[in-house]
This record gives structure tokens, C-alpha cells and sequence, in this order.
């Protein structure tokens, strides 16, 4: 027999409040209807107040209304023509005891009630707020619109563009960071292929699973900025973006984020950096439709790098003799084609020696030399020492210490 619509809503916001361990409400009128077990503490079902102010709220949008309390904790309320839908609480920030009784003291709930709250990311709470309007209104929503409307991050795109100006002229580089490179390797290589969807997807998918990464919340995610804007910067120039172009956008997006006391506008600040820095690598790409010969070696060069590479499949992709390649590379290029290749596979090494926790011998096989030996002797031809001292030269020696 098939469910009535109410039927189904009730079975999907059952399961979602204990899959997520929070608070599900219907309203409409004075009757509220929970789909929480246990859930007569929840500040949503014990506090009139917080109703009542979610409720008026959400009457002014036509958009789901997400608020944050003085505790950061989030809650949301989607209106529809009959009922109000309450969500919540929805921490991004661990309570130790204390906050946790001031959150609940807040709300006029005892001491005996306490219990500790999920955790979520900022991401995963846009996400669950997009279901749930999905289920009530039949209503789609990107989380840039929940963003907007709710006024989440304080920082408009076009007051970026503005301080990016005057920022230009005091620009660094910073480069204290690590990270294993199995976990963003798919992220870069969307930046250097200069694939904007797919790298701003990656980067929050990503989210939930790093680790701890700071004392606090904001230093996490903090530090999470500027390890993620950073790597992709890199991971542009490597795509073709001029270094100090690279250099300048990164920095700017790094030195907000340092300043910046919100974790929505730092999650912002990270996503929009990478999404420039892909646009930029992908406008280069887009011109390069018709460049020399030479550019399109190094095109090739730059995406096949793990592959076995020969002179004569590059040609062929280009349509002209081996020899006449090679003379015009080594012209324009200044160096033969194997020492570009070379020189490639030595900067993609040098990049993980420092950023990943990859021994040396699993390093020179995923660039594609044929033995550690053979790495070692080119690696030390182009950066006069080996590939351990570079490593002890260059590797931080912490991964972001706490201020």
C-alpha cells in the first residue's frame, strides 16, 4: 500500500533526527510535533522564545532561515504555506562542560538534562538543510544561496575584489604547511587541468575527513585555509599560472583568512581561492588552443609525467616529424626535451618530499623514475643535494604551531 506524503515525511524526518542525533519539529499554530526520541530538552521543543523568533524569522525569507546562537550553534527553520519546519541544534565547536551548561542555561534547561551535542561541519549543516527543504517544499537550493540569505558570510565577492587591489602591493608567500598528498591529489590535479567544478567539489568534500588541526574550531579551519590555498596554488602554477600571480591571489586569501573570526567566511574565503586560481589555469588552457609547439610539448610533458614518455608519441599528437620537435623545443626551450621531462618529474618530487610522509623510493616511483639510484643521481644534478637533505632541508618542522 502506498504512503500518504505526511507518511513519508514523518518516516524521513524520524530517520534523519536520529541518524544526525538532532532535533526534527513540526508547528503549526500552538501544536508541535517532534520527530526526536526523548526530545523534551531540546531548546527547540523547550524554548517558546526560540520558537517564536525562528518563526518570524523565517517569514521574512522565501529561503530556509539558518541562525547561529551566541554558543555557535546553528538552527534552522524552513517555512512552508501550513507548517514551520525547526532543525537543531547544530554545533560546529566541541562544548567542554561549562559551555555546554551555559548553551543549556541558555535555553532554561537543567543541569540533570545536559547531554553532549553532535558535531558537524559547516558543510554538512548547509547540506542537511537542503534536505530537509527538499522533503518539505519540493524546493532545491545550492549552499551559496543559504549563505546569502542568511547574511553567513559578512564578506561580499565584490569587497574581495577591492582589497585584492590594494592588497597586491604588500603580497607573500608563506610556505609551512604539509599534507599527505593520497588525500588532495585528486583536488590538484583538478587545479592544474583547470577544472573549476570539480575542484571546488573536492575541496569540501574533503571537509569531514581531516583530523584535528587545531586547539580550537577556528584554527582548524583556519589552518585548513591556508594548507588548501596554498597546495592549489602551487598546484596552478604547475597548471601554467605565473607564479607571482599565484603567489599574490594565494597570499591575499591566506592573510584574510588569519584575520578572519568566522568559520562560514573562512570556508568562503578557502572555496572562492580555489575557485580563481582553477579559473585562472583553465582561461590559460582555453588560449592555448592555438600555441606554439613547444607549449603543447609541455602540455603533454606536464600530464603524462607518470607515464613513460617518448619523443615520437608527442610528435604524433602534434602531427610533425620527431627530429623537427626536437630541434624546435630545444630552440625555444632552451633545453632538450628528456631535461624538461626531467625537470617536471624533479619539481613534482621535490613538492612531495616536503608535503607528504611518502618514503623516498614510493616518491621516485610515482614520478616515474626507473630506480631510487637513478632518482637520486638526476635529483641531485638539479637541486645540489639529495633528496633526504632536501627533505631535512625544507620539510617544516611542525605542521602549524598554535599562536
Amino acid at each position: 500500500m502506498q504512503k500518504s506524503q505526511t507518511e513519508y515525511s514523518t518516516y524521513l524526518f524520524t530517520h534523519l533526527s536520529e541518524l544526525q542525533n538532532i532535533g526534527i519539529f513540526a508547528i503549526k499554530d500552538t501544536e508541535i510535533i517532534s520527530y526526536q526520541k526523548n526530545s523534551a530538552h531540546n531548546p527547540l521543543h523547550h524554548c517558546a522564545e526560540l520558537q517564536t523568533y525562528l518563526i518570524e524569522s523565517a517569514k521574512k525569507q522565501s529561503i530556509p532561515y539558518i541562525c547561529k546562537d551566541d554558543h555557535q550553534a546553528y538552527f534552522a527553520c524552513i517555512r512552508t504555506s501550513q507548517k514551520y519546519y525547526l532543525a537543531g541544534p547544530m554545533c560546529t565547536t566541541f562544548f567542554n562542560k561549562t559551555q555546554r551548561h551555559k548553551f543549556y542555561r541558555t535555553y532554561g534547561i537543567p543541569e540533570t538534562a545536559e547531554k553532549n551535542l553532535h558535531l558537524f561541519t559547516v558543510t554538512e549543516i548547509l547540506h542537511l538543510v537542503c534536505i530537509l527543504a527538499k522533503i518539505v517544499t519540493d524546493t532545491e537550493y545550492t549552499d551559496r544561496q543559504l549563505l546569502n540569505a542568511n547574511h553567513l558570510i559578512p564578506v561580499t565577492r565584490e569587497q574581495e575584489a577591492e582589497e585584492q587591489i590594494l592588497f597586491t602591493l604588500k603580497s607573500d608567500e608563506e610556505d609551512f604547511y604539509r599534507h599527505s598528498y593520497q588525500e588532495e591529489r585528486r583536488l590538484l590535479d583538478m587545479v592544474r587541468e583547470g577544472n573549476v567544478a570539480e575542484a571546488v567539489r573536492l575541496s569540501k568534500e574533503m571537509d569531514p575527513e581531516v583530523g584535528k588541526l587545531g586547539a580550537s574550531e577556528l584554527t582548524h579551519w583556519r589552518n585548513m585555509l591556508v594548507i588548501g590555498v596554498t597546495l592549489c596554488a602551487r598546484a596552478a602554477i604547475e597548471g601554467g599560472l605565473m607564479p607571482y600571480a599565484a603567489y599574490r591571489l594565494s597570499g591575499y586569501y591566506i592573510n584574510k583568512g588569519s584575520e578572519c573570526k568566522d568559520i562560514m567566511q573562512i570556508l568562503a574565503y578557502r572555496n572562492h581561492a580555489i575557485e580563481e586560481l582553477t579559473k585562472r589555469v583553465q582561461e590559460l588552457k582555453t588560449r592555448r588552443h592555438t600555441s606554439s609547439y613547444t607549449e603543447q610539448c609541455k602540455d603533454y610533458v606536464k600530464k603524462h609525467f607518470r607515464e613513460k614518455i617518448y619523443l615520437d608519441d608527442i610528435a604524433g599528437k602534434l602531427g610533425i616529424s620527431s627530429s623537427y620537435l626536437s630541434r624546435l623545443f630545444k630552440k625555444e626551450a632552451g633545453i632538450c626535451i628528456q631535461d624538461y621531462v626531467n625537470d617536471v618529474r624533479i619539481e613534482r618530487a621535490a613538492n612531495l618530499l616536503i608535503y607528504s610522509e611518502e618514503s623516498i623510493p614510493r616518491i621516485a616511483e610515482y614520478v616515474n623514475f626507473p630506480s631510487q639510484s637513478y632518482f637520486g643521481k638526476i635529483f641531485k644534478a638539479k637541486k645540489n643535494m639529495t633528496p633526504r637533505q632536501y627533505r631535512e632541508s625544507y620539510k617544516p618542522t611542525e605542521f602549524l604551531e598554535e599562536k
